[in-house]
């Protein structure tokens, strides 16, 4: 479709009709919009909330302490401070009779015990 078969097109859509009502009261309705006071709407910047700061920074805290807590390297020394325990209260025990240890993946126990 080339411009001058557009503009016949256009040309030939009829008006839409508005009843004289309309346009009796129309210029009332322009004045009355216009005496309405505009109202200009400030940015809103929601990174300058405190509360928005205040939720960030105690987010921040929880998931530092939580990172301290479950830190890979303290868990290790955790798990190696209680296989060393395991390993000296086994040890202890020998006194006492004639034992056969053996290191499982839950630390140290009996293979053979004499239960006399």
């Amino acid at each position: 479709m080339n411009d001058l078969e557009l503009q016949t097109k256009l040309k030939n859509v009829p008006l839409p009709s508005r009843p004289d009502e309309y346009w009796e009261d129309f210029p009332s309705r322009i004045r009355m919009q216009l005496r309405q006071p505009s109202y200009e709407m400030a940015p809103h910047r929601p990174w300058r909330n405190p509360v928005v700061w205040t939720t960030g920074f105690a987010l921040a805290v929880a998931l530092f302490f939580v990172c301290l807590q479950f830190h890979p390297l303290q868990t290790a020394a955790a798990a190696a401070a209680r296989q060393g325990r395991q390993f000296h209260e086994q040890l202890a025990r020998l006194d006492a009779g004639l034992h056969r240890l053996m290191l499982n993946t839950d630390g140290m126990g009996y293979l053979v015990a004499d239960s006399n």
